[in-house]
Parts: structure tokens; C-alpha cells; sequence
């Protein structure tokens, strides 16, 4: 069934997330959220001991209302506050799921919002379920419409129009009202690209939480009446540069018969979505040449042309901090050749500064390659050829990374990603209970069972 068309894009989006019932969506649609809720849990949990989520959670403004759960720390605080905090811890490992079309965005940054909102209503597993559906539909489908970054803005800039949704769908919201919160978000958080350009900063961990924190707020605001411009979104159409391609109003589909969230991929590295191909190579290079990794006297690394841009700038080859680390193609590569791995503990522990992976990562050469434009246009191909000092080369390729839609991480894999990230926080038992509390979600009355689980063990907490 496709929506009916309201006056406005926000209108007709608002429509779009009220008609998202789990007693309609498919099997593989809920066994799908139920892949990215146990993956951003992960990844949230992985991250509670990170700078940037310590200085958001010391600088959350003052609230009375205790209806939301920060993750790791079990503090009660507003769904804006929790929303926040959460989102921030979600995203700061750059180990959450990505989605590509017209435009790159990571979906996942919905799951605390959704978490938040849902929670603060008493909600069920099913309400969280529907909810994130329709967050993440919501921006998959903007992602296949419009591209933040035609007009120098981030794709983060979603979120204005996305959270309300989330957000006045957990609250019971009409329509009308949900569209005046679109509006009146989304008119707010238009963000810059120079978000992640050259070298990147804590800011990349609260690009989209501190836009979300203010759409839940918005919604509160036209939930009691206040209105808003209805046109951004067709404002903002108009105001991409008109040239081949530009999307209309009209290309913004939102049929409800079938689902984009099966379609988003996952990571198996916590580094930019690009380098989870050269990565998982050079893990596989590393296992061929296990005694000889000290001979390596070059690397050449073929990606595609946009990959070479965005992760081999001049910035990437001598990172200053973790963040632009973990988007530096040649240090990404040179850690895992030596390491024969890529974790976040070795992030944690500075390895991307260590002179000898630096003296790597300067002797690698990142060319842009015709062949794999042509062979796997937009996709995530790679190819890797490592020279010894012998004159010896090895070469290896892949075009999909595990993880990718094409090629999903099975169960198993997923639960040991999340195991992983999990464990160090809630112990063995508790991880293994969030793992079948998820897998039954919908069976689940208030989701703030589930959130209760999330605080950090006594035990680990003293380690």
C-alpha cells in the first residue's frame, strides 16, 4: 500500500511513519532491526569508557524527568538526555552499521533515539521495533532522494527530519503534529561537511546526537501546539543547485510494501565503511606472510577514486588523534598488516601512532583504479599488493566485504561482535542475557527491562 500524499513532504512522511505496524512488517524485516539493535547495543556498550561520551555525560543539562536509561552507567535521565549520551556512545567506535545510495549515512544513529523515546513512553518491544523501522526507512529513503552533501552538508543533517518521527510515533503523535516537529527540526540541523573532512574530531561522535537530542525537543514543542514552516523539505529540495539528477519532491518514495532496513550493511572493523575491504585483506595478507611481515618494503592499495579521496587525503597518512585514524585508509592498512587484526583496543592503546606503523603506512600508495570502477561501480572493492625487500609481491582482492548486505555476517558472527564489545561491561551472563532479550524483543512488555541489563556490572566496574 503507498501512502496517500499529504500537502507537504513532511506531511507525507509523518503518514509514512504512523503506518509502520508490526503486525504488518515481514519476518525478514524484524529479524533485521533485530540485527541492527544487537549490533548498536555493541557498539554503544564498546564505547562507555570513551572520552567524548565522559564529557557529554558531565555537561547534560539538569533534568526532573527520569524516563530514559544512559547505557553503561544506568543514570535516569530525560529521553533528550539519554538520546544524547547514548547516541554518542553508538557512534564514537565508527563500528555501527552504513547505507548507501545518493547518499552514505548510518542508520544506526536512530536505535538510541528510538531507545530514548520509546522508553520514556512506557513502550513495549514491539513499539521499539516499530519505531526503529520507521526511523530508519525514513532515512534510508531520504538517503536514496537527496544528497546532504550537494549543498557542503553532512548526511548527519537527516536527523532534523528524522528523530521527530521516531519520536511522535513512540508519544502517540497525530500526524499534523508530527509533521510540525519535521519542520520544525529539520529547519534547525542543516551540518556541515567539514565535519568529517581532513583531520576529524570528537565532533564526528555528536554529529547526529546533538541534532537528535534537539528534534525530541522540537517534538515536545508541537506536540503541545507549536507550529512550524511546512515547506523546509521542499525548501531544501529547491535549493540543491539544479543540474542532472537533482531530486525532486516526487522522488522521495515511501511505499510501504517493502523494507530497506534488509538491505543495510554491518562492519567487522571499527573503522570507516571504505576500509572494511583493504582491511580484511590485509588481515589475509598478514596470515600469508606471518614471519616476513618485516620485510615489507611497499604497499600498493587500488580502491575506487571517491575511497582514495575521502580516506588518503594528506591528513590520513600521520592521523593526529583516534578519529581520523579510523577514516585513514594507508594506517588502517599498515596496522592490520603488521597485527594480522583490527580491534578497538588497539585504537584504544594508540597502535595507529607507533612509529613503525606510521613508516608503513608512508610507504603505502593509494591508487585509484579504472578496473574496479568498472567492474564493481559504487560498490566497496579493493585490491592489495605487498612488495618484500627481496622483490617478492603478493596480491590479494576482494570486491564485498563481510558484513555487506550482499554478503551478511551470519548470527553467530553477530553475536560475537557484540560478545565482544559486551562483555567488559555487563560480564558473561548479562551479555548473554541482553543477547536473548533482544532475539525476543517483541515478547518484551516495557522496554526498560531490556535497558536495565545495559548497566555496567559491579565486577566489571571495579576492573
Amino acid at each position: 500500500m503507498e501512502i496517500t500524499a499529504a500537502p507537504t513532504l513532511a506531511g507525507r512522511l509523518a503518514q509514512f511513519a504512523l503506518a509502520v505496524r508490526y503486525d504488518a512488517l515481514p519476518p525478514a524485516t524484524i529479524a533485521a532491526a533485530k540485527r541492527v539493535l544487537l549490533d548498536t547495543l555493541g557498539c554503544a556498550l564498546g564505547a562507555v569508557a570513551s572520552e567524548p561520551a565522559r564529557i557529554v555525560a558531565a555537561c547534560l543539562p539538569r533534568s526532573a524527568e527520569k524516563t530514559a536509561t544512559i547505557i553503561g552507567s544506568g543514570v535516569r535521565t530525560s529521553a533528550e538526555n539519554a538520546a544524547l549520551v547514548n547516541g554518542v556512545l553508538a557512534r564514537f567506535l565508527d563500528f555501527m552499521d552504513v547505507y548507501s545510495a545518493r547518499e552514505v549515512c548510518h542508520p544506526s544513529e536512530n536505535v538510541p533515539v528510538a531507545f530514548a523515546c520509546t522508553e520514556a513512553a512506557g513502550g513495549s518491544g514491539r513499539a521499539l521495533l516499530e519505531a526503529v523501522v520507521a526511523g530508519y526507512e525514513a532515512q534510508l529513503r531520504l538517503a536514496h532522494a537527496f544528497g546532504f552533501h550537494a549543498i557542503g552538508m553532512h548526511h548527519v543533517s537527516a536527523a532534523g527530519f528524522v528523530v521527530p518521527l521516531i519520536a511522535g510515533k513512540a508519544w502517540g503523535m497525530g500526524a499534523e503534529q508530527i509533521a510540525h516537529a519535521v519542520s520544525l527540526s529539520g529547519m534547525r540541523h542543516l551540518t556541515l561537511h567539514v565535519l568529517a573532512k581532513g583531520h576529524l574530531s570528537m565532533a564526528k561522535a555528536v554529529g547526529y546526537p546533538l541534532s537528535a537530542m534537539e528534534g525530541i525537543f522540537a517534538t515536545r514543542l508541537a506536540a503541545r501546539g507549536f507550529t512550524a514552516p511546512g515547506e523546509a523539505l521542499e525548501w531544501l529540495l529547491q535549493a540543491v543547485p539544479a543540474k542532472p539528477g537533482t531530486p525532486s519532491p516526487e522522488a522521495l518514495d515511501l511505499d510501504c510494501s517493502r523494507y530497506l532496513i534488509e538491505r543495510v550493511s554491518l562492519k567487522q572493523f571499527p573503522v570507516q565503511f571504505e576500509l572494511q575491504t583493504p582491511v580484511e585483506i590485509a588481515i589475509r595478507l598478514h596470515r600469508r606472510l606471518a614471519p616476513r611481515i618485516a620485510s615489507i618494503v611497499r604497499v600498493v592499495v587500488e580502491v575506487l577514486s571517491k575511497t582514495k579521496e575521502r580516506t588518503a587525503d594528506p591528513a590520513k597518512f600521520r592521523p593526529e588523534n583516534r578519529e581520523t585514524a579510523d577514516h585513514s585508509l594507508p594506517v588502517c592498512v599498515a596496522m592490520a598488516l603488521l597485527d594480522g587484526k583490527l580491534e578497538p583496543a588497539q585504537f584504544e592503546a594508540g597502535r595507529w601512532r607507533d612509529s613503525g606503523v606510521l613508516a608503513l603506512a608512508a610507504r603505502t600508495e593509494v591508487v585509484a583504479s579504472p578496473t574496479l570502477e568498472a567492474r564493481v561501480p559504487g560498490g566497496r572493492p579493493a585490491a592489495l599488493t605487498v612488495e618484500l625487500d627481496d622483490g617478492t609481491r603478493i596480491s590479494d582482492a576482494e570486491d564485498i566485504p563481510l558484513g555487506d548486505a550482499a554478503r551478511p555476517m551470519d548470527e553467530p558472527a553477530l553475536e560475537r561482535k557484540f560478545g565482544t564489545l559486551a562483555r567488559p561491561v555487563l560480564g558473561a551472563r548479562r551479555t548473554r542475557r541482553v543477547i536473548a532479550a533482544v532475539c525476543a524483543i517483541e515478547d518484551i512488555a516495557d522496554i526498560g527491562e531490556l535497558m536495565r541489563l545495559l548497566k555496567r556490572s559491579r565486577s566489571q566496574a571495579r576492573n
